[in-house]
């Protein structure tokens, strides 16, 4: 049963989720780049799931414009010596990235340590700490299933041309506000929409979904679904805009900020 439900929440994560690899590709040129665990207790099922997650991520905009560095001859040297700044005696380089990843919330920082392993050769090192997050979360997912499904096809409607065309007598379906009604929402769906519909929406990680006592319900499911925007004078902004589980449908929110 535990085997079944992490294929059903890698099936969430990604269409390419039955890779028989573990490989990402990241940057312009969609690199390739394998992927190991510091944790060798992890399950192949468990490691396909977290990949599958890692590649929604690299998929995006955001993905594209990372870079593989590697260390120079002084940092090898701080390297051998342990220094953690270097990411430690195994490893040779790491993944660069303009911005944070908006797939991934706040306390948790995508991976980018590069490593020398024997097996694979340069690799992606996943530490213990993410792959254990990733094991919670993959739990969450399998005990709130349709939650999840629901976010993945409300992510990929607001993604569509068709979420620009949005009456305003429906906005009130994916946009709940603390401080204003349906009612205004409707008269105000004009701005609303400018404000929403110039981003572009990337699917969102299993990392994505946390629970917090501020919303409309004593308990609150919320999402950031990753989001870029593009400045005027051309500069992409990336963040994850929040979106709350409310009355059986999910909906863009800034309900912890009003």
């Amino acid at each position: 049963m535990k085997k079944q439900a992490l294929l059903t929440v890698a099936t969430f994560c990604a269409t390419v989720c039955c890779a028989q690899s573990n490989v990402v590709y990241y940057g312009a040129s969609s690199n390739a780049l394998n992927v190991v665990f510091v944790d060798t207790n992890l399950s192949v099922k468990a490691k396909s799931a977290i990949v599958a997650d890692l590649r929604i991520c690299l998929s995006s905009e955001w993905g594209k414009e990372g870079e593989q560095f590697f260390w120079n001859q002084q940092e090898l040297l701080l390297r051998d010596k342990g220094d953690l700044r270097f990411g430690g005696k195994d490893s040779v380089g790491y993944l660069s990235f303009v911005k944070r990843s908006p797939h991934y919330p706040e306390d948790i920082k995508f991976p980018r340590n590069v490593v020398s392993n024997e097996t694979v050769g340069i690799a992606l090192q996943i530490t213990k700490e993410l792959s254990d997050a990733y094991t919670n979360a993959f739990a969450f997912a399998v005990a709130n299933s349709n939650t999840v499904k629901a976010a993945h096809e409300f992510v990929a409607f607001v993604s569509s041309p068709a979420f620009a065309n949005v009456a305003p007598a429906d906005l009130p379906n994916y946009f709940l506000s603390k401080k204003v009604t349906p009612e205004e929402i409707i008269a105000n769906a004009p701005e609303l929409m400018d404000a929403l519909k110039y981003s572009t929406y990337y699917p969102p990680s299993v990392l994505g979904f946390t629970k917090s006592p501020v919303g409309p319900a004593a308990s609150n499911l919320w999402l950031d679904v990753p989001s870029s925007s593009t400045t005027r004078s051309g500069y992409k902004e990336w963040s994850g805009l929040p979106a709350v589980w409310h009355e059986g449908k999910w909906k863009f929110s800034f309900w912890m900020m009003e």
